[in-house]
């Protein structure tokens, strides 16, 4: 599975072993003990009083319907053991010589001195029953209740009639040479939303860092043993790597990074997705996706038009990435050689798609610089240049994101007509796209109506109609 910058093996991830101790382990609550008001809770101890503090004390918005999220089971928490004599004396050590160097305590920086907390928290009703087991910090889980990324809400549900009136248009299906793969069951338009996916388990990497592995595999069992069954049973089933232990295994191929919150240091999360997971690689992908943080969504939507019959495909490395590169990481993570049609193309085709993918990032690198700097319409002209390279390689952007970026370098540029026209089509494509998550349409709208009440303005000063 790929990632959505990049792909982080779950093995690479354990950067740091630190020793950790383990609470209980969870059983299930019944419907009477659930928390009403802030189920994340106080996480020092594993009474449950203190699963199920008041209404604030810990950051969580009011308790109102649209924010109340039920786990159930209570969370399994890992925290650090207390100092060593020998580690107080290194670090008194240490802050002496702070003291020292700076001249006195006023000078030293600020430490956050709570241990810290990771916990396993599973919902079962996530998503209309498709589940989801987060270990994470516990502030990590307050801040997604806080933000309604746990919530479904109306607009799930509409989301969800409407995905299931139109039907999925592909299925899961043996593929020569690769095991089981996504394919398309009709003709799918460019650019439209191939596949909806929820994550049914999110790991922080400062975990999976700070945990020793023994303790971390138990917990990840956990996690995925907690699933709902229908949920569990796609995670179980999925292709397994060359790790050792089963839940490494499972995660190792089929994981993908995604960023979350704003804590420095703790927003990079690994996420499996199991049914995009089944997607297999190309080096010329016909599928790339978007991660909604807000809605804690997954969405897979085509480059280009795909027939019915052919492998839905997404690269599993950068795809400005040079091939032999490309090649020498997909074996060395994914214990597998690419030959995929480009890989197995003529040297003439390889050779023109290296050369359009170093223009792309070239091309990409130059625009924002252009962009920073003030010149835009160089950014203008050398983003056409991008997109026809773009074509050219078969990967064109998402034609919504392209006519949003357009609108801000013409508004910047102050060319009202094209600003207008660009910020429409941007508007209007954000409609037709139809994402779960309307942020980038709810930006898209606000940014049309800046530019019209600037020639609103023009219009008054000018006396035009």
């Amino acid at each position: 599975m790929p990632g959505l910058s990049s792909v982080i093996g779950f093995k690479a991830l354990a950067l740091s072993i630190l020793a950790v101790t383990a609470h209980s382990s969870p059983s299930p609550l019944n419907k009477k003990q659930q928390c009403p008001n802030h189920p994340a809770g106080r996480l020092e101890t594993a009474s449950l009083p203190a699963l199920c503090p008041l209404p604030g004390h810990i950051g969580i918005l009011p308790d109102e319907p649209a924010n109340v999220v039920s786990w159930d089971f209570p969370p399994k928490c890992l925290s650090p053991p207390p100092l060593t004599k020998e580690e107080k004396e290194a670090l008194a050590k240490k802050e002496a010589e702070e003291l020292k160097t700076k001249g006195g305590p006023e000078y030293l920086p600020s430490k956050d001195t709570s241990p810290r907390i990771d916990c396993l928290f599973t919902s079962t009703n996530f998503r209309n029953g498709h589940g989801i087991s987060l270990i994470a910090k516990s502030t990590i889980a307050s801040n997604l209740l806080s933000l309604g990324s746990m919530q479904d809400g109306p607009l799930f549900s509409v989301y969800a009639q409407n995905r299931e009136l139109k039907g999925k248009p592909y299925k899961i299906a043996p593929v020569e040479g690769k095991g089981l793969g996504v394919v398309a069951t009709r003709k799918i338009k460019r650019g439209e939303i191939i596949m909806t996916d929820y994550p049914a388990l999110l790991i922080g990497t400062g975990f999976l860092a700070n945990t020793k592995p023994h303790i971390g595999r138990r917990m990840l069992k956990q996690a995925i043993k907690q699933l709902p069954e229908g949920t569990r049973r796609k995670v179980e089933g999925l292709q397994r790597g060359q790790e050792r232990f089963e839940v490494e295994a499972i995660l190792g191929p089929n994981s993908n990074t995604v960023s979350i919150g704003e804590e420095p240091g703790e927003r990079v999360h690994v996420g499996l997705f199991a049914e995009a997971a089944r997607i297999n690689h190309g080096c010329r992908p016909n599928a790339h996706s978007r991660f909604s943080e807000r809605r804690l969504t997954l969405e897979i939507m085509s480059h280009v038009a795909i027939e019915p019959g052919e492998e839905i495909v997404m690269s599993y490395v950068p795809i400005t990435t040079p091939r032999d590169e490309r090649r020498a990481y997909l074996k060395s993570h994914w214990h597998f050689t690419c030959t995929c049609p480009l890989c197995q193309g003529t040297p003439e085709t390889i050779d023109e798609s290296e050369l359009f993918r170093r223009r792309q990032k070239d091309l990409k690198e130059t625009i924002e610089d252009a962009r920073k700097n003030g010149f835009y319409q160089d950014a203008i002209n050398m983003s056409r240049d991008w997109l026809q390279f773009a074509e050219w390689d078969s990967v064109p952007p998402l034609e919504a994101e392209f006519h949003d970026s357009l609108a801000d370098l013409y508004f910047r540029n102050e060319d009202q007509r094209n600003a207008t026209r660009y910020a429409r089509m941007a508007y209007d494509g954000w409609v037709r796209f139809g994402s779960v998550d309307d942020e980038k349409l709810e930006a898209a709208r606000e940014f049309l109506d800046r530019v019209e009440r600037v020639n609103e303005e023009v219009r008054e000063r000018t006396g035009s109609v």
